[in-house]
């Protein structure tokens, strides 16, 4: 009879394994590179510090763990902020700047998280302190640092920095005695195993390299390591065995068959590969045939993403210099949309028609004049300069998107407000000003002391900062700014314009002015021919943009749809004058 009788279903009987893998005797060494936790339970002796504090991280040494050789130390990591992104660890995978920890042994030896393993080839001796388990994550991690010999007795101090979280280079002492000392309290598992002779004294030393049990078969096993998220938050040593190998600025796809007879598995990469193109061409591939599914000639592709040669051949070869894709426009458009201008230059020469009106009655020549390209195309017959005005509109709108250069657009959404000022913001978002006080310079540029990625404690949480003739919203994590609801409440009297990065792709805008949704559009993107003059101004068509410069434009465009210009990034770049909590139930969520 069966305390557990009844509470079990019935089966089949197990598979009997391949093979049986039994556990050897433990085989004592001067360095337990590991913990010998399949032989032994450690003795736990409690230890209760704070080992290093920062504004928004605190490190407390909990206790050790000590086995036959060497001991565990367990320490307890605690967060009260992460940084945008929604992963879930804190950092993903630090550089220097990571949680770094070490000991400063009573003989005087230093040990720490960065110094690498203890390999062979590496020349190294001594003990090694190496993460090697833990839990937790998001705001809590408890860390296991091994400790590869059991430390001598004496004033030992435990050595913490955190330059990511200004955690401070932080000492805190201890005896290491009573590590000593509490070693007669480990129990081993299966003494039966312990081959005669074999086992030295407790607390003492053994020569010999670390060594696992052997199998049935004779064959050495070692240790199964599992995966250790909280390494993501511990700066990594250097490698001892090989440096790494960088990976490729830009990925590239593999390259085809170069015995094709066509352009298929073309990707925009591969005209650069004139080798490529050339023997595509040599074996037959019609220079003006699309492949199957594309939108756009060969000429097309290669005068935006290839070389001036691949140009040049596909353009020797027949390929007509002014044939339309299925927008209408040619070659020479997609090289000035894609700044590339020797492409254009071979186009040109070629009898391109710089003045034929294509996507919004615009040609590529008119754009090229708003560009790098212009002393290109300024001298050409039939070119009309820009007007003053045109110039003039140009520059403005050039001079408001750099403003917001290298402004973080991932997941934000802004709301900017002309006519409204900041205290009547807080207002129409259903709050008393007086309730949330103008926050300190020093204020950190999110509010949460919770989770911060708490949907709806994110979706209620607004930043409010006045402007000149105005304010700015901002939502790190929401997109209720860019909503018709909540811009129809703050618009009356004035305009509001929304903007929202969506992570998974798109740049959604929503226009409202004195209380009424005027337009919706998705913004930054490529031109179909229908949008709107500023879309042309601020530079959507063009693949040319730094990089720091997608993202500004759009912030740009919304700014001045708005009625608004700033000088200064720090309304959506730094922390906001006020942070505001929706009330919960508003109809504006």
């Amino acid at each position: 009879m069966s305390f557990f009788d009844g509470l079990t279903p019935a089966g089949p009987p197990p598979e009997v394994p391949d093979e049986i893998l039994e556990l050897g005797p433990y085989a004592p060494a001067g360095d337990e590179e590991f913990a010998p936790s399949q032989w032994f339970v450690p003795a736990q002796l409690p230890q209760l510090a704070e080992a290093g504090a920062g504004p928004a991280a605190r490190i407390v040494l909990t206790g050790w763990d000590v086995w036959p050789r060497s001991v565990t130390m367990r320490l307890s990591v605690f967060l009260r902020r992460i940084r945008p992104g929604g992963r879930t660890s804190p950092y993903g995978r630090p550089g220097g700047g990571g949680l770094r920890c070490g000991l400063l042994l009573a003989d005087g030896r230093k040990v720490t998280t960065l110094d690498g393993g203890s390999w062979p080839a590496s020349g190294q001796s001594g003990p090694v302190l190496r993460l090697s388990g833990g839990t937790g994550g998001a705001f809590h991690h408890q860390l296991e640092l091994h400790l590869s010999q059991m430390p001598p007795a004496g004033p030992t101090q435990l050595v913490v920095e955190w330059p990511d979280e200004q955690v401070p280079d932080t000492v805190t002492v201890f005896d290491a005695g009573p590590l000593r000392a509490v070693v007669r309290e480990v129990r081993e598992v299966w003494p039966e195993t312990a081959p005669p002779g074999t086992a030295p004294p407790a607390g003492t030393a053994a020569d010999g390299p670390l060594a696992a049990g052997p199998s049935a078969d004779g064959e050495a096993r070692g240790f199964l390591v599992a995966g250790l998220g909280p390494a993501e938050i511990l700066a990594r040593p250097p490698a001892v065995w090989s440096p790494p190998v960088p990976e490729p600025a830009v990925w590239t796809p593999p390259a085809p068959d170069p015995a094709r007879a066509g352009w298929e598995g073309m990707a925009d990469a591969h005209w650069r590969d004139t080798a490529l193109v050339l023997e595509r061409l040599a074996h037959g591939a019609d220079p003006a045939a699309r492949a199957p599914g594309s939108p756009e000639a060969p000429l097309h592709a290669a005068a935006a993403h290839g070389s001036p040669e691949a140009v040049a051949a596909l353009l020797a070869a027949g390929a007509a210099a002014d044939a339309p894709d299925h927008q209408g426009c040619t070659p020479l458009w997609h090289a000035v949309c894609h700044g590339a201008r020797e492409n254009a230059a071979l186009l040109l020469r070629a009898g391109a028609d710089a003045w034929r009106p294509q996507l919004g009655g615009r040609s590529p020549g008119r754009l090229a004049l708003t560009t790098p390209l212009a002393p290109l195309f300024a001298g050409l017959p039939g070119a009309v300069p820009l007007t003053p005005a045109e110039r003039a509109a140009q520059r403005e709108a050039d001079e408001r998107a750099a403003v917001f250069a290298g402004v973080p657009t991932e997941s934000l959404s802004a709301a900017f407000v002309a006519g409204v000022g900041e205290e009547e913001a807080v207002r129409r978002l259903g709050r008393d000003p007086r309730d949330c006080p103008v926050l300190p310079p020093d204020a950190a540029a999110e509010p949460w002391e919770g989770d911060a990625f708490a949907h709806e404690e994110a979706h209620r949480q607004v930043g409010v900062t006045g402007v000149p003739g105005g304010c700015v919203l901002v939502q790190p994590y929401s997109y209720l700014l860019s909503t018709e609801p909540l811009l129809d409440a703050l618009s009356p009297g004035g305009a509001a314009y929304g903007v929202y990065f969506n992570p998974k792709g798109g740049t959604f805008g929503t226009l409202s002015r004195d209380g009424r949704t005027e337009r919706t559009e998705e913004i930054g993107l490529p031109p179909y021919g229908d949008e709107p003059e500023g879309h042309w101004l601020y530079r959507f068509w063009s693949w040319d943009r730094p990089e720091e410069m997608y993202g500004a434009s759009e912030l740009a465009y919304a700014c001045a749809q708005a009625g608004l210009r700033l000088a200064d990034p720090q309304p959506l770049s730094g922390a906001p004058r006020r942070w505001v909590l929706i009330p919960d139930g508003s109809p504006l969520l």
